[in-house]
C-alpha cells in the first residue's frame, strides 16, 4: 500500500469519525501509520493503541512537546506509551500508562518489556497445544480448561532458550468474574477467596459449557507482534502483544508481585464451535512457576 493510499484511509477515517480500517492497518503494518501520528494526535483516536505502535522518536518528543499545552494530555501519554520508543520511555508521566505498550518502569528506572515479538497464529491442527481438561476449578469443581502448552522456549524474548512448560488452564465458568492462577502442571492455585459472585454450585445448564471447537495448534507467522485478534474467531495467537477488549489488565504474580508477562490470547470463537465470545488473556512468571488468565468481553 503506497503513502497515498494510507493518505487516503486516514481522510476518510476523519470524515466518517471512524478509525476500524486504519486499525487493522496498524496491526498488521504498523510502520504504514508512522507518517500520519502527528496528524491522528489532532483527532479524536488517541486511546486507539493500534494506530501508534511504530512510532518514530521524533514523533514521540513532538507530543511531549505539546503535552503543557493540549487539553487531553492523558490522551497524548496513552499514544506515548503504545509508541514504546526510548523517548517515551524516558518521560516519567508516561509510565503509568504504559501497559498501553506492554511495558513498563522497574524500581531501578529500567524499562521492562511484558510481551514477546514473537506472534504464532493458533489455529485447528495437530499436533495441540491447546484443549482437554485439566483437572478441577477449586472454587466450583467444573473442570479446567488447557488453553496453552507449550514450550517456554518459544518465546526466547521473553523466557530465553532453557528448559520448561507453559501450562495455561481456566475454568471458564469462574473465569469470567476474576482471575484464574494454575500451577507448572496446569492445576488450580487459590490465592484468593472465591468471588461472591460465584454460586456454591453451577445450576445443571450451565455445567454444559465446555469448549467444543477443533483443538488448536501452532499456525503460520502473524504479519507482526500485533496483528491477533481478541474480537473474532481465528485471532488466537501465541505471543504477540494483547489486543484489550477493554483495558489493559496485567495480573501481579501473586508470590514475587512482579507483573507477569502475556503469553497469547485464546478467543471464544475458537474455543466454542457454535458461539463464543470475548477473550481469554495469557500469563506467564517463568521465575515462580505460575501462570493467569484474564477473561474480558464486551
Amino acid at each position: 500500500m503506497e503513502i497515498e493510499d494510507v493518505s487516503r484511509l486516514v481522510d476518510r477515517a476523519f470524515e466518517i469519525d471512524d478509525p476500524t480500517e486504519l486499525e487493522t492497518l496498524g496491526k498488521e503494518r504498523p510502520a504504514a501509520l508512522t507518517p500520519f501520528h502527528l496528524r491522528l494526535a489532532d483527532s479524536e483516536f488517541r486511546w486507539v493503541a493500534d494506530l501508534y505502535r511504530a512510532m518514530s522518536e521524533e514523533t514521540a518528543a513532538e507530543l511531549i512537546r505539546r503535552l503543557d499545552a493540549d487539553d487531553d494530555p492523558d490522551g497524548l501519554l496513552h499514544m506515548l506509551a503504545a509508541g514504546a520508543t526510548a523517548t517515551a520511555f524516558r518521560h516519567e508521566p508516561v509510565g503509568r500508562l504504559s501497559h498501553a505498550g506492554s511495558w513498563e518502569r522497574t524500581p531501578s528506572g529500567a524499562v521492562r518489556r511484558l510481551s514477546s515479538a514473537v506472534a504464532v497464529a493458533l489455529t485447528p491442527g495437530s499436533p495441540a497445544v491447546s484443549g482437554g481438561r485439566l483437572g478441577e476449578c477449586g472454587w466450583c469443581g467444573f473442570p479446567m480448561w488447557r488453553l496453552l502448552d507449550v514450550p517456554r522456549a518459544s518465546l526466547p524474548d521473553l523466557f530465553g532458550s532453557g528448559p520448561g512448560q507453559i501450562v495455561i488452564a481456566t475454568c471458564t465458568l469462574c473465569g469470567s468474574y476474576a482471575t484464574i492462577f494454575n500451577d507448572s502442571a496446569g492445576r488450580f492455585v487459590a490465592f484468593a477467596e472465591r468471588p461472591a459472585a460465584i454460586p456454591g454450585k453451577w445450576a445443571p445448564h450451565e455445567l454444559d459449557g465446555l469448549p467444543d471447537a477443533p483443538a488448536l495448534g501452532l499456525g503460520a507467522a502473524r504479519p507482526s507482534p500485533f496483528a491477533g485478534n481478541a474480537w473474532e474467531e481465528g485471532g488466537s495467537t501465541l505471543g504477540g502483544s494483547p489486543q484489550w477488549i477493554q483495558d489493559p489488565e496485567f495480573p501481579s504474580c501473586p508470590r514475587c508481585s512482579e507483573t507477569m508477562p502475556f503469553v497469547g490470547m485464546v478467543t471464544g470463537g475458537d474455543l466454542w464451535a457454535d458461539y463464543g465470545e470475548g477473550c481469554f488473556y495469557l500469563f506467564h512468571d517463568a521465575g515462580c512457576g505460575l501462570s493467569a488468565v484474564v477473561y474480558q468481553q464486551s
